[in-house]
């Protein structure tokens, strides 16, 4: 009876263990611009349009000013969630690939960072911070779209109380769906000014 119960767990075990699919991290040639405080001060709004039936995620998208003249033209980019680009714009960039990447960019189509996904779509703020992707690494910006803590970290969690867990070192996997998985034993707190706390 033993036996059979031991045999019954290790299959488990085996089974749940073989479904995990590690993720790799796609490393990406992109000069990051860094933004400036005096990118941040008030330049006019841009507003998004697309020219196919409706502006929804993957929509062919430019972004005109109050004037309708374009700024960011129609060919580049695909729609990613934002209306309006007072800062930056979360995009999907449609020159990376068939599937595109999804990306902050300024008015000037600088790439600030890649986005961290949530729920099939940009990652909301949390504390008013977002967390982002530079090269495979994490951190986090904030609304003007500023790395306000650099992207040195295997895996970020969300900020909550204005805390956040990090880690150097972590193995991210699929277990055995759609769900991820994020496993490291050197998890340790920071804050907003990404100081490690004690």
């Amino acid at each position: 009876m033993k036996t059979t119960i031991l045999i019954t767990i290790w299959t488990i075990l085996l089974t749940l263990h073989s479904c995990r699919q590690p993720i790799e991290r796609e490393l990406t040639h992109h000069k990051y611009y860094d933004v400036t405080k005096f990118d941040t001060i008030g330049t006019p709004m841009l507003f998004a349009v697309t020219d196919e039936k409706y502006l929804q995620y993957g929509a062919r998208v430019a972004y005109v000013d109050n004037q309708g003249d374009t700024i960011i033209p129609f060919g580049k980019y695909a729609y990613y969630g934002t209306d309006t680009l007072i800062y930056y714009a979360n995009v999907i960039n449609s020159n990376d690939s068939a599937v595109g990447s999804q990306i902050g960019i300024n008015r000037n189509q600088k790439v600030l960072f890649e986005l961290v996904m949530f729920d099939n779509g940009p990652e909301p703020f949390n504390d008013g911070l977002t967390r982002v992707l530079r090269n495979g690494k994490m951190g986090y910006a904030n609304k003007y779209g500023q790395v306000v803590i650099p992207c040195i970290y295997d895996y970020a969690k969300w900020f909550d109380g204005g805390q956040a867990e990090v880690t150097f070192h972590a193995t991210e996997y699929l277990d055995g769906g759609e769900h991820e998985r994020v496993e490291s034993d050197e998890w340790f707190t920071i804050d907003k000014r990404g100081q490690k706390m004690k």
